[in-house]
């Protein structure tokens, strides 16, 4: 009782331990109850160890166009200055996943302990958001219209939706 865990997505405190379920206590107070059959089938990472450090992940989702370059001197820039960040030698930008949509930008920042980590990558993604909103609103994703596919009609006069009405 009283350890760390994230289970299922869920950072919580094991609160109790009875012989049918699990008791756990989110960040946000909220009261998980999970059977303990079920608990101790799925894996989940106990934070209370003694070595609490942990390497959070901050993603972002924007358009082909976005240059990674200044997005990792901003990031970099930024958690220097943040206390939440320790060990800045394995601060971290990566392109993680591309579509057609856009890229899955991937930041990564190491903390001290999960509940430092946490409020960290909430500063991080919102000063990085920040950056994009100020600096660069052209990346945000848009859907981006195929023309190519579309099959043409006989009439190629522009008309607007009153036209047909007439």
């Amino acid at each position: 009782m009283g350890d760390s865990v994230l289970f299922e997505g869920n950072w919580a405190y094991v609160e109790s331990i009875f012989y049918t379920f699990i008791r756990l206590r989110t960040w946000d107070e909220r009261r998980i109850i999970v059977p303990v059959k079920h608990f101790v089938s799925q894996p989940f990472e106990n934070w209370s160890v003694k070595d609490a450090r942990i390497m959070k992940t901050i993603t972002l989702f924007l358009d082909h166009k976005a240059d990674i370059r200044p997005l990792r001197d901003a990031f970099i820039e930024m958690a220097k200055q943040d206390e939440g960040v320790i060990d800045h030698n394995t601060l971290a930008v990566n392109v993680t996943k591309h579509s057609r949509w856009g890229q899955e930008i991937s930041f990564y920042a190491m903390s001290p302990d999960p509940s430092s980590a946490w409020s960290m990558a909430m500063r991080l993604r919102e000063g990085m958001l920040d950056y994009v909103r100020v600096h660069h609103p052209d990346w945000w994703p848009y859907e981006r219209f195929d023309a190519q596919g579309v099959e043409e009609t006989e009439d190629h006069s522009a008309n607007t939706p009153g036209d047909k009405m007439k």
